[in-house]
């Protein structure tokens, strides 16, 4: 039997219909057009046959695009979805309490934590697992939901929740339902589009709020890209069976768009992850990871977070006691010059300087700064009195402002009330 017809060039080879592309010239001289037998295990090449596999073959094409440079290497971090429920936060702590840690450097909440210490000013020492059991303590955490902080650590999730999964953690979430839940604190999500993922951790789960406007228009988004993507693969899913070949998909890459990649590139890369001629690609997967790929994830390079005790503000600058700086480690600082000072619901402060976020508990305040909730002497309500032309005034507070209080006199009409400083009230003295 004769062996097979390539064009001059050697690039091509004729198949009885058509000419297709040729192998690499190594593989020239056999009888077969097919690659080598082979697989992938993650990063490995395994013997494990990905032939007749589309979900193992569709990660080969994957890993193939990215050795080409196609697509993008994946995001860092998650495109978090707009509107997530917020999980309620308590009071405190006790010491052996399990929490997730949200860490800034994995940009997600560890489980599985566990307070080992209260301290003081109101921050918690934990301890958090990593791989290989390995334990790493965080000497001064506060509790809330930002990168740093700690939270509750149940699964806030039941069977039939509607959610928004980070998709096999290649950083964008789709929309789903929680089918199982496992001893393990994984889960069996089904997504609206019919795919299935198993043993998904809950730190790539958020709650999702259907009313949202954000949400849907989110989900809108994500589902037009999908769609997008798919009905262009469709075209040449002649059986509606989900998947195309390797030989149709390569066409796609080295005929079609406005940089189609070289023949001999794309033949490389499939033959080093076992991609053969009548392997099958799920579209439907490589689509929603393309769409990954392209959200725009806009990262912002977070400064670091430390947290501090006995602080106090002199002349611009934070001075106070560190418990883990990532330069100077534990002791005193005196930072860089303040930029500016937000306050969460608990009245946590994080002080950003040029290179560091400080944050300081409700009470780790040696001298509680100008503008500190717990500054606040007065409230809505609250009868006072009022100093008015060298006189004391009865008055009830309506309204608080950042530098006046709106009073109301007790006994006169509205004409009379006003905005007044603190430095004409008093607290009411029978």
């Amino acid at each position: 039997m004769s062996g097979p017809t390539f064009s001059p060039d050697g690039k091509w080879m004729w198949s009885g219909t058509d000419w297709i592309p040729a192998p690499p010239a190594e593989q020239n001289k056999g009888n077969s057009q097919n690659f080598q037998d082979s697989a992938i295990g993650g990063d490995v090449i395994q013997n494990t046959v990905v032939n007749n596999d589309a979900s193992a073959v569709t990660s080969a094409v994957i890993a193939a695009l990215k050795e080409m440079g196609m697509i993008n290497k994946e995001p860092n971090s998650p495109q978090t979805p707009p509107i997530i429920q917020e999980i309620e936060l308590p009071a405190s702590f006790s010491i052996g309490d399990h929490v997730e840690y949200h860490s800034p450097t994995n940009s997600r909440w560890l489980n599985r934590c566990t307070v080992v210490n209260a301290n003081d000013d109101g921050t918690y020492r934990i301890e958090v697992p990593k791989d290989g059991g390995v334990i790493e303590t965080k000497f001064a955490v506060v509790i809330g939901s930002s990168p740093g902080t700690i939270r509750p650590a149940s699964p806030p999730f039941d069977i039939d929740d509607k959610v928004l999964v980070n998709w096999k953690n290649y950083g964008t979430y789709y929309p789903g339902k929680i089918v199982t839940v496992n001893e393990d604190h994984t889960f069996l999500i089904h997504f609206d589009d019919g795919d299935v993922e198993y043993n998904v951790e809950w730190s790539r789960i958020e709650k999702m709020s259907e009313d949202s406007l954000e949400t849907k228009e989110y989900l809108e988004n994500i589902s037009e890209a999908e769609h997008e993507l798919i009905e262009a693969f469709k075209i040449f899913d002649k059986n509606n069976s989900g998947t195309i070949s390797a030989k149709e998909y390569f066409e796609i890459l080295t005929e079609m768009g406005d940089n189609p990649i070289t023949v001999e590139e794309v033949l490389s890369d499939f033959k080093e992850l076992g991609i053969e001629w009548d392997s099958e690609i799920d579209y439907r997967e490589l689509s929603k990871y393309m769409v990954s790929v392209d959200q725009d994830t806009n990262e912002i390079q977070r400064k670091p977070e430390v947290v501090i005790r006995d602080a106090k503000i002199k002349d611009g600058y934070l001075h106070g006691y560190a418990y883990a700086h990532p330069k100077l480690g534990e002791g005193p600082v005196r930072t860089s010059t303040i930029l500016g000072i937000t306050y969460d619901e608990r009245a946590t402060a994080r002080v950003e300087t040029r290179n560091t976020v400080y944050v300081v508990g409700p009470t780790g305040w040696e001298i509680i700064p100008e503008g500190h909730p717990f500054e606040q002497l007065y409230s809505v309500g609250e009868q006072i009195q009022v100093e008015w032309n060298g006189s004391w005034y009865d008055a009830i507070i309506r309204e608080i402002n950042e530098t006046s209080y709106l009073i109301h006199y007790i006994g006169f009409d509205t004409s009379w009330d006003e905005h007044v400083p603190t430095s004409r009230m008093k607290k009411f003295s029978n």
